[in-house]
């Protein structure tokens, strides 16, 4: 049962990114970030999780994301650990559960 509330904790996470997008799905800000259990993520909202949002089925099934999961693309990771300062990343899929706070940086361009 412990499902339901990790989904509905990140609603306003959900609900921001919904709200940013245009009608072809590109977000209004330039940057997301994520506070992760691991660190500080920055990155876009990726394709695949933008058409999941929008409820797009053109969407290969290959590629569906799960609703516990977001898909970043063009990923930076600031570690919180010192063995690992930062990280870049083409696509990173972090876990809603493990967000524990975001922001949003920047106006698209």
């Amino acid at each position: 049962m412990d499902a339901p509330n990790s989904v509905s904790s990140n609603e306003p996470l959900i609900a921001l990114i919904k709200s940013s997008l245009s009608g072809n799905g590109a977000p209004s800000f330039g940057q997301l970030v994520l506070y992760t259990s691991f660190g500080v993520v920055k990155g876009r909202p990726g394709f695949a999780f933008i058409q999941a949002l929008l409820n797009h089925t053109e969407a290969s099934s290959e590629f569906e994301i799960p609703p516990e999961v977001i898909e970043l693309s063009d990923v930076t990771v600031e570690h919180d650990s010192n063995h690992l300062a930062t990280a870049s990343f083409e696509r990173l899929y972090v876990r809603m559960d493990d967000v524990q706070g975001f922001a949003i940086l920047g106006a698209a361009g």
